[in-house]
């Protein structure tokens, strides 16, 4: 965990707190959508938060998926539609670009993807460059934008789901505002939401099974998809846990 009150230079004049807030935000370093801890301004009505990851981006890094150094810009250097490599959202701010002639792009955030972690019904989750299946949102190997993107694969291979599917899934439904009402989150309407943007059954599961394998799948499937969600956006909030509470005792 980082410091608790910092400086940035892209909001000089004021200090940044390390906040938990309950709710969706904007962060004004990459442009992306965020939900875990990040850094608020002092002042509240000043409405500026950075993910931790862009508030303390580094002038370079590299990650073990790539075979060359990247460098942070608070802008993509290169001009027209850009895409991270990793989420497949596009290039609006802070990014780490390789120097190849047809560079690759990534989001602070995306390059401090969680690489394993265990859902509490231990299933296990890697983050994968190259999944061994197509993702269960999309039924394609490829993002709806063409870009390969990173995926979280369980250790069975049975769940793939993309890093982008999955931030769409949020994005789209923060966009309708069900996080949202009166000021406070919506745990029922955000439940429904997310329910019913993981992949159906018909989608989801393999022919030739007992109902009750089946169950125990499909509810295995809506676990990790949900868990990716809390790693995706940071620590769990009340909102996600909630989720993940209702999905495992659906029937």
């Amino acid at each position: 965990m980082g410091l608790t009150k910092i400086t940035h230079s892209s909001h000089s004049g004021h200090f940044l707190l390390l906040k938990y807030p309950q709710e969706p935000y904007k962060c004004e370093g990459c442009k992306e959508l965020g939900l875990g801890p990040c850094y608020e301004c002092e002042h509240e009505d000043c409405s500026f938060y950075l993910h931790e990851e862009c508030a303390n981006a580094t002038p370079s890094a590299f990650h073990s998926f790539l075979k060359c150094s990247l460098k942070f810009h608070s802008r993509a250097p290169q001009g027209g539609e850009r895409f991270c490599d990793a989420c497949g959202q596009d290039v609006l701010g802070f990014v780490y670009q390789c120097k190849h002639k047809r560079p690759h792009d990534y989001h602070p955030s995306c390059l401090k993807l969680k690489r394993t972690f265990t859902a509490e019904d231990g299933t296990r989750l890697h983050l994968e460059e190259k999944p061994p299946s197509k993702c269960l949102n999309c039924r394609s190997s490829r993002t709806s934008n063409g870009i390969k993107g990173w995926s979280y694969v369980s250790s069975c291979g049975q769940y793939c789901y993309h890093v982008a599917c999955v931030k769409d899934m949020i994005l789209e439904n923060w966009r309708n505002g069900y996080f949202l009402q009166d000021g406070n989150v919506n745990e029922v309407n955000n439940y429904r939401a997310l329910e019913s943007s993981i992949p159906n059954r018909e989608v989801a599961l393999p022919s030739g099974r007992s109902s009750s394998k089946i169950k125990q799948i499909w509810r295995k499937g809506k676990t990790a998809a949900m868990v990716i969600i809390s790693a995706l956006f940071g620590d769990p909030t009340g909102l996600i846990l909630f989720v993940i509470q209702q999905l495992l005792s659906a029937d």
